[in-house]
């Protein structure tokens, strides 16, 4: 322990970390007791080839960030005489005797009670080399057949039963493994974690900012037991692999809860799972606080002041519409309005809001929801997104009978959101009378402060560090409501629309590349070439 002290006090004075950065490792290393490599890259504050570098030049060692250039030796031969446990304990690993001299793979050379174990059990000189922890995992589970992950079994029959599927899941390692794999995620902001089987391996993947990148690689073993626990976890059938199927449940990551969606669907080389990361406990932004050009928060202040009337959120999933709609409720809950919702799931919690869940198995539905609203007497309703004909209809009745309906629908831009509500069959009078204000926006990484995006320790090189919405929105006036009453075409809409001062969703991200916020690349990736 004394050690990853050591270390967290060199890559502070180096200025790899902040003070705060270091006190936030340092408390987890408290807790947890994890080596100080896994604690940093698992927070996202760096990454392992930097860290065995960083390692290797402190103890004047080369580093060796794939282990499979080193020449093969008859280093397996030594196998026998060795205890796995010792060595994934003390991590390090003999690669190559060569005469009296053993070439160890190690992860931090400073902690040398493996390096001197090695040396007293093979009666050699050792010489070690710093590899990734990564790396060494794997080495280590070719050479001993996946102990680690089944204590000390052979190879895990992937046709087991539902018993031992259960048991396997419920093993040490496992709950390690899923739990390292969670608080990685929850540490690089991540708002997925993705398990993609592959026909020799499986790759983790996490979506942070929007955009995928590599975790980590688990083998078959590995990944069908940490895919079982958090079935297990998520109340899933484990046992069902050719189904998809869906399920939830909540982990305690650094001190709070977090929320965690579990969707898992049937695929060539196994079954791939992507888990969501929902912190109720976030701190939601303010209507203030969103970013959105000030064009789009005058129409929203506008319609938010309407008594009754439909205002929709538009935008592909992961566009932030959920964000956006959440800050139109806090702006309107001012405890003079009843407010409910029905919501699939309830992402955070909002004090002074009647929050309700969807739930299929007992016909709990947005529409059946909505209906039973309209008759406790609410003045406000958010529905978390309009999907069919018949919870289309219901909206506009509410709106039409007094009510304010906030909803979100799938649609490229705000104009669309009118065509794809005529598709669905509601009536372009009834449309033109109810719908008050429409939103469209994307969401598209922000370039890193620290490094104004050449890349740098905070962002993981990426250049990146959060989000920053871009968006679009109008008001309906009295020149949209007859282009709706004649059922104007998606040009005909978007050329009334520019007649009153409408600034299309590119141009706001053309804005906030000029303001240096983000990057055309980006603003091009999420809304198409601007």
């Amino acid at each position: 322990m004394e050690i990853d002290h050591v270390r967290l006090r060199e890559l502070t004075e180096a200025g790899h970390l902040t003070a705060a950065e270091a006190a936030h490792a340092t408390a987890l290393l408290g807790r947890t007791g994890e080596p100080i490599d896994q604690i940093l890259t698992q927070l996202g504050l760096l990454t392992e080839a930097f860290l065995a570098e960083h390692f290797a030049s402190a103890a004047g060692c080369d580093p060796c960030l794939d282990l499979a250039t080193i020449a093969p030796g008859p280093v397996a031969d030594c196998d026998g005489d060795l205890n796995p446990d010792f060595l994934l304990a003390e991590r390090v690993m003999p690669v190559v005797i060569e005469d009296d001299i053993v070439i160890v793979a190690v992860i931090d050379p400073a902690r040398d009670a493996g390096l001197r174990g090695l040396a007293f059990a093979l009666d050699r000189e050792v010489r070690p080399v710093v590899t990734t922890h990564s790396q060494f995992i794997a080495l280590y589970q070719r050479r001993f057949n996946d102990r680690a992950m089944t204590g000390g079994e052979r190879e895990f029959d992937v046709t087991a039963d539902f018993d031992r599927l259960k048991d396997m899941a419920s093993t040490a390692p496992v709950v390690r493994l899923v739990n390292r794999l969670i608080t990685a995620a929850a540490g690089a902001r991540a708002t997925d974690i993705h398990i993609e089987p592959g026909p020799r391996e499986t790759v983790v993947r996490l979506r942070v900012d929007g955009v995928l990148r590599d975790l980590e690689t688990l083998d078959t073993t590995q990944a069908l037991a940490a895919i079982s626990r958090i079935k297990v976890l998520a109340d899933l059938d484990i046992a069902e692999r050719r189904r998809p199927q869906d399920g939830r449940f909540t982990q305690p990551v650094a001190g709070r809860a977090i929320d965690l969606r579990v969707s898992v669907v049937p695929a060539q080389h196994g079954e791939s799972m992507v888990v969501r990361l929902l912190d109720p406990e976030a701190n939601l932004q303010e209507l203030d606080d969103l970013g959105l050009p000030a064009q789009v928060k005058a129409v929203a202040e506008a319609v938010l002041q309407r008594p009754h009337g439909l205002i929709l959120v538009t935008g592909p999933t992961g566009s932030g519409k959920t964000t956006t709609l959440y800050s139109f409720l806090r702006r309107l809950a001012d405890g003079e309005r009843k407010i409910l919702t029905i919501e699939d799931p309830i992402e955070y919690r909002l004090p002074g809001i009647a929050q309700s869940q969807t739930n299929p198995l007992i016909g709990v539905d947005f529409a059946s929801a909505l209906r039973s609203f309209l008759r406790h007497d609410p003045d406000v309703v958010m529905v978390g997104e309009i999907r069919d004909a018949e919870t289309a209809q219901t909206a506009i009745q509410a709106a039409m009978t007094g009510h304010l309906v906030l909803s979100t629908l799938h649609t490229n831009d705000a104009a669309s959101a009118v065509l794809r509500l005529l598709d669905m069959g509601v009536e372009d009078y009834l449309l033109s009378s109810t719908l008050v204000g429409v939103f469209a926006q994307r969401l598209v990484r922000r370039t890193c402060a620290a490094c104004a995006g050449r890349g740098c320790a905070a962002c993981q090189d990426t250049g990146f560090l959060g989000r920053v919405a871009i968006a679009e929105g109008f008001e309906v006036d009295e020149a949209m409501r007859e282009a709706i009453r004649q059922s104007a075409s998606g040009p005909g809409l978007a050329q009334v629309l520019l007649q009153g001062g409408f600034i299309p969703m590119s141009q706001d991200g053309r804005n906030k590349v000029d303001a240096g916020l983000t990057t055309m690349a980006e603003v091009n990736r999420a809304v198409g070439r601007a």
